[in-house]
């Protein structure tokens, strides 16, 4: 918690608004999508699969992979509960959506589906989204939803991040990424190592999310060696997210975003 505090005042110190931003590709992504206020047709999809979720509360075996929940603890635990406490928000969804609409993605990947709440969101913004899930059960919930709320697009992969990336590496790049989102495991080493496999999947327009940069002094201390890695140029600090690029044309440099 004092890890998480101090960083944020540090981060609110830093953040700064549109008038502070020198790189013309992160203040027009800053402006016209980071806080864009206009309001899409696919919010109410979102709104839509949110709902369902809560009509079909269920009780799931949790496997965790990672570093697992900070406020649920229990193996069994009730969909509305991970909702509430380990799924994408609302905001955080059209935030994804958004994001997926404006870079233009044509595949998109995440590591992480839980619930499909972020998934639906990379799923309306983009043109096929491949989702990892490592919990069996959370995987057959998700895919349900999506299935009853029309979501055709979405490759919903059931294993552990190591076991896809595996798989990924037994067989030569068949094409890149636009966007990645790494929305779980929260371990510092394993997101350092999920980057650098994730490498050969990546071009210049790439975007990499990185969900919960403040989770521990491990998380922090990996998301500040990635900002420095010699593949990427500028770096965006939302302090919920991280956003690394890898635009040739833009300067290394690290950009804070008051959201």
């Amino acid at each position: 918690m004092l890890h998480q505090l101090k960083h944020y005042i540090h981060y609110r110190l830093k953040s700064i608004h549109l008038h502070g931003i020198h790189s013309p590709f992160i203040f027009e992504f800053n402006r016209d999508c980071l806080h864009d206020n206009a309001v899409y047709a696919a919010y109410g999809r979102l709104v839509c699969f949110r709902e369902s979720v809560l009509d079909h509360n269920q009780q799931l075996q949790i496997e965790d992979h990672g570093a697992g929940s900070k406020r649920l603890q229990n193996e069994l635990r009730e969909t509305t509960q991970i909702l509430k406490h380990n799924s994408s928000s609302a905001r955080q969804a059209e935030l994804l959506y958004r994001i997926a609409y404006y870079f233009k993605v044509e595949r998109a990947l995440e590591l992480g589906t839980s619930l499909g709440m972020g998934t639906i969101g990379l799923a309306l913004g983009s043109h096929h989204v491949t989702s990892v899930e490592g919990s069996p059960e959370v995987a057959t919930y998700a895919q349900e939803r999506l299935r009853e709320n029309g979501v055709g697009n979405v490759q919903l992969i059931q294993g552990t991040f190591r076991d896809f990336f595996m798989d990924k590496l037994k067989v030569k790049p068949s094409g890149t990424y636009g966007l990645v989102f790494i929305d779980g495991h929260h371990n510092g080493a394993a997101t350092i190592g999920y980057f650098e496999q994730l490498l050969p999947y990546c071009n210049n327009d790439t975007v990499i999310i990185i969900d919960d940069i403040y989770w521990s002094k491990d998380m922090t201390h990996a998301w500040q060696q990635l900002t420095k890695h010699p593949k990427v140029t500028a770096s965006l600090n939302t302090y919920q997210w991280g956003l690394l690029f890898f635009r040739k044309e833009q300067g290394q440099q690290c950009f804070y975003i008051n959201l």
